[in-house]
């Protein structure tokens, strides 16, 4: 029952938090979404002995539940969705109070006092502007929460990924340390009847002590790769996470143009960059307004007293006064400037979007070429080279127990298979981290837009 609810606790997570949503939504839409958000972070009770599993997944519902970053990213967008709320509501009106402390003595009585309230009314179209500025200020904090979460799921991952390659180096490592102990005992049965010389024994021991040398730098990166892994899921350091032993990887060619069509137009920065372009020029359209007046209307009413002559027509009555007042927008220079100024704000932005998607598309060709790679040289070393060099290896040491092979020879051979072990495992890794980094910059798994 217990794994149950926690399974569906993670779909809820998954389907709340680790959408990449990046299509504009209306104002009720993303207060409804920001809700339901707000409610999973509010129900949030999963401490970390309670994790499922130490899988990928568990680790991302994990951090997108409790990364303050990605919490941080999420109220600013919320904060700017309620803004829209009252952007484009009128000012408060102006209620006042005024005492004579001398009173006006008028025909029909003195005044009193004199209650006032105004209205200002901007210009048409000023308010609807100002709306639109906080609509796309909440649109481009919604973007920078979506990248803000890509980025944290791409930095779990990677940490995830290293984690378990330095599993692997370990683990290698160790084979080889028994290997290599095996061979001791050999050359020194060996040596016992004269059939090898000191120097293979020197130069095991040699090979011995350096191979745990190498583990021991290795054992010894596993709390800061932890830490690391521990920071992007917000979890106490006495927290002791399991190194994985296996890792999901599919390999399979991934399509250049469209993940590059897909990074353009997903990629949540991109969408932000655009939102702020929109903002800029609703600011250019907000700027234009200046040059128009703004509108105040007023009413008011003053308490007056009995006239001196009670017997007096009128005697205490209460005046009421209508008023409209305009600004005047006089002063060109200053209005000229706020419109230049959106102007350039409108031409900063559009450069800077062209600017991103150059760095983008350089990007997405850097991690393309860098999956292909590793995909290519898991091939190579799964179907070729690490075969031969176990066949090398092999042949190598049976001709050293004959006696036609110096041991150097093994070592050699020991060493190259050590080496393309380890190449074999970091490459998987590698494609790995690759596929999170394509997935980052796309806004959506790999397999989602190769389907698009």
């Amino acid at each position: 029952m217990i794994k149950r609810q926690l399974k569906v606790k993670l779909l809820i997570v998954l389907f709340l938090l680790f959408s990449s949503t990046v299509l504009a939504l209306d104002t009720k839409e993303s207060k409804n979404l920001s809700e339901k958000i707000e409610q999973t972070f509010k129900l949030n009770n999963v401490s970390t002995e309670s994790l499922p599993d130490s899988t990928i997944s568990s680790y991302l519902a994990y951090a997108a539940l409790n990364n303050p970053g990605l919490k941080a990213a999420f109220y600013s967008w919320k904060a700017a969705l309620e803004k829209v709320g009252y952007a484009g509501v009128l000012p408060d009106p102006m209620l006042s109070y005024g005492n004579y402390i001398k009173n006006v003595e008028t025909r029909v009585g003195p005044q009193n006092q004199r209650f006032s309230i105004r209205q200002k009314i901007p210009w048409f179209g000023t308010l609807g502007a100002k709306k639109g500025i906080a609509f796309e200020t909440a649109k481009f904090a919604y973007q920078k929460y979506q990248s803000q979460k890509l980025m944290l799921f791409y930095q779990v991952k990677k940490a995830y990924y290293d984690y378990y390659y330095l599993g692997r180096q370990i683990q290698i490592t160790k084979d080889n340390i028994e290997l290599l102990k095996f061979w001791e005992e050999v050359v020194q049965a060996k040596y016992k009847v004269a059939q090898s010389n000191y120097a293979d024994v020197i130069k095991t021991d040699v090979e011995l002590v350096k191979l745990e040398d190498k583990l021991q730098s290795f054992e010894e990166r596993k709390e800061p790769i932890a830490a690391r892994l521990r920071a992007t899921l917000n979890i106490s350091d006495s927290v002791n996470l399991t190194i994985p032993h296996t890792i999901a990887i599919e390999e399979a060619p991934v399509n250049h143009d469209s993940l590059l069509t897909a990074a353009l137009a997903y990629n949540p920065n991109l969408i932000a960059i655009q939102h702020l372009i929109e903002k800029a020029k609703t600011g250019e359209r907000l700027a234009a307004k200046t040059s128009f007046p703004n509108f105040t209307f007023g009413m008011d009413y003053i308490e007056t007293g009995k006239a001196i002559k009670p017997n007096l027509a009128e005697s205490g009555k209460d005046p009421w006064i209508v008023s409209v007042g305009i600004n005047l927008p006089l002063w060109f220079g200053k209005n000229k400037a706020k419109k230049n100024e959106a102007k350039a704000r409108v031409k900063m932005m559009q450069y800077n979007l062209t600017d991103s998607k150059n760095k983008i598309i350089t990007a997405v060709e850097k991690s393309v070429y860098e999956y292909d790679d590793a995909l290519r040289k898991i091939k190579l070393y799964r179907d070729g080279l690490l075969p031969k060099a176990q066949q090398a290896l092999n042949a190598t040491f049976t001709a050293y127990k004959a006696g036609t092979m110096d041991f150097l020879n093994v070592l050699d051979a020991q060493r190259q298979l050590l080496n393309f072990q380890l190449k074999y495992d970091y490459a998987i890794t590698n494609l790995a981290i690759k596929k999170a980094e394509l997935e980052m910059l796309t806004g959506n798994e790999i397999t989602t837009v190769l389907k698009q």
